[in-house]
C-alpha cells in the first residue's frame, strides 16, 4: 500500500481556500470560486516567491478585467470569435508587462468577464472578480506568513547525504568492474538539489525577534550547505573524466586501498592494465584521487546537524 506524505503546503493550501471563500461568502459574491483560484495560485513555498506570485496575479487580473472592459465597451454585441482575439491581446499584455505565470489566471478572468449576463454592469463586475480573487492572493499570502513557514534543510541534507552515497557504487562500475554507468539520474538529482537550496537561501529567519543574528546563521548556514554541494559538484566533474576515457586502466595501491576502505571489493585482476597508454593509468588515478579527496573533505563536513 502507497503511502503519502501529507506535506505543510498541501494544509496551508486547503486552509488558504476555504478561508477566501468564507471572506467573499461573506460580501455577498455571486462567484467567490475566484477567491479560490486566487488562494491556490498565491500559495508558494517560501514568502518571497508568495509575494511575488500575489503581486503577479494582481498585476495579470487587472489587465484582464481591464481589457475585458474595453471589449465590451467597444463590442456592445460581440460575437464568440471575439473572445479569441481579446485572449490573444491579455496573453500578449502579460508577455510584455513580464507576467508570465499570470496568464492563465488573466484568461479566466478575462472570459468571466465577457461572457457576464448581457444586463448587468460589465464594470462593475469586473471590479467584483478583481477584488474576490485578491482576496483569494491576500488570504494565501496572510496563511503563508502565518503558519510556520516551508523549512527544507533537513530534505537538503538528506539529499546530500543521498547523493553521496551513490558514488561507491558508481566507481565500483567504472574503476573496479571497467564498465560505463548511466549518470543520467545523478545530474537530475543534483538539479534537484540546487533547485531546493534556492528554495532555503530565500527563506526568511523563522521568527521576527533577534532577526539579524539569524540572517547571519541562515546566511552561513547556506553558504556550508553551498559548500557541500559544491564537492558532491566536483566529485560528478572528476567521475564523468572518469567516465569520459576510452580505456579502462588500473588504479594506483593506494587508491585501490581508499576504495577498499568505502566497503568495495577489490577484485584480484584489478592491476590487469589491459589494452591502454601508460598516460591512461595517471590521469584515471588523478581524477580518482581528486574524487576520493573530495569525498573525504564531504564526509566531514556533511555531519548530522
Amino acid at each position: 500500500m502507497l503511502r503519502r506524505h501529507l506535506g505543510l503546503r498541501t494544509v496551508k493550501t486547503g486552509l488558504a481556500v476555504a478561508l477566501a471563500l468564507f471572506f467573499v461568502t461573506l460580501r455577498g459574491s455571486p462567484a467567490p470560486i475566484f477567491a479560490g483560484i486566487g488562494a491556490i495560485v498565491a500559495m508558494s513555498r517560501t514568502l518571497k516567491d508568495a509575494v511575488r506570485a500575489c503581486l503577479t496575479q494582481l498585476a495579470g487580473i487587472t489587465c484582464g478585467v481591464g481589457i475585458a472592459c474595453l471589449f465590451l465597451a467597444v463590442f456592445p454585441d460581440f460575437k464568440f470569435f471575439l473572445v479569441g482575439v481579446g485572449i490573444i491581446l491579455v496573453i500578449l499584455c502579460c508577455n510584455a508587462l513580464k507576467l508570465d505565470f499570470a496568464v492563465p489566471l488573466s484568461c479566466i478572468v478575462f472570459v468571466s468577464v465577457c461572457m457576464m449576463d448581457p444586463e448587468s454592469d460589465y464594470l462593475l463586475y469586473g471590479v467584483n472578480r478583481l477584488l474576490d480573487t485578491s482576496v483569494g492572493l491576500v488570504t494565501a499570502l496572510a496563511v503563508n506568513v502565518g503558519i510556520k513557514p516551508y523549512n527544507n534543510r533537513a530534505r537538503i541534507s538528506n539529499m546530500l547525504t543521498h547523493i553521496q552515497q551513490l558514488f561507491p557504487g558508481y566507481l565500483d562500475t567504472r574503476v573496479l568492474r571497467r564498465q560505463y554507468p548511466d549518470l543520467g539520474a545523478l545530474h537530475q538529482k543534483l538539479r534537484t538539489l540546487d533547485s531546493e537550496l534556492s528554495v532555503f537561501e530565500k527563506q526568511p529567519p523563522p521568527s521576527l525577534s533577534h532577526r539579524r543574528a539569524q540572517r547571519e546563521a541562515r546566511r552561513d548556514d547556506a553558504a556550508y550547505l553551498r559548500g557541500c554541494q559544491q564537492l558532491l559538484s566536483k566529485m560528478t566533474d572528476e567521475l564523468s573524466a572518469l567516465c569520459n576515457m576510452d580505456s579502462s586502466p588500473p588504479p594506483s595501491p593506494e587508491n585501490c586501498a581508499r576504495l577498499a576502505a568505502l566497503g568495495l571489493s577489490i577484485p584480484e585482476n584489478v592491476y590487469e592494465a589491459g589494452k591502454c597508454e601508460e598516460a591512461d593509468v595517471t590521469v584515471l588515478n588523478f581524477h580518482l584521487k581528486n574524487l576520493l579527496d573530495a569525498y573525504g573533505f564531504l564526509s566531514d563536513l556533511n555531519q548530522p546537524v
